[in-house]
């Protein structure tokens, strides 16, 4: 009976140790999602308290719009002055930090930027998800 409870605090300590020292898990669980899109990360733009998240779009949906409006609305529906959002549709693809190489960037399927102080909001696709040369970026 005393070896059950000293396993049972052992184990409360290594539990709460988790806790506290992995707080990005619990971040991760707060990421966002919907049908044909996921937040994969959210990265901070220097201590700012403003992210840049890093979306995967459903390879069989990432020439549905509808899906990029969605993921908008919902990852940017509490910001009210910056939100900016980076969508790829191959996880290997998507940066773990801001900068990115050629090859992510070439992958990059849609950029949302909006950010009240600059009078900034600006969606655009790649022109293979959406070939109209107003509102696509070449990559």
């Amino acid at each position: 009976m005393m070896f059950n409870k000293i396993i049972f605090i052992i184990f409360l300590l290594l539990f709460s140790n988790i806790i506290i020292a992995e707080p990005a898990i619990q971040s991760a669980q707060k990421l966002h999602s919907g049908e044909g899109w996921r937040v994969v990360r959210s990265v901070e733009l220097g201590k700012t308290g403003k992210y840049v998240h890093m979306v995967l779009v459903d390879l069989n949906r990432d020439t549905d719009i509808a899906v990029y409006g969605a993921a908008r609305i919902k990852i940017c529906r509490n910001e009210s002055e910056f939100c900016r959002i980076r969508f790829w549709n191959e996880e290997r693809y998507i940066p773990n930090s801001l900068s990115f190489t050629k090859n992510q960037y070439k992958a990059l399927r849609a950029e949302y930027t909006f950010n009240r102080e600059g009078g900034i909001q600006q969606m655009r696709y790649a022109c293979t998800v959406l070939p109209n040369k107003s509102l696509c970026f070449k990559n």
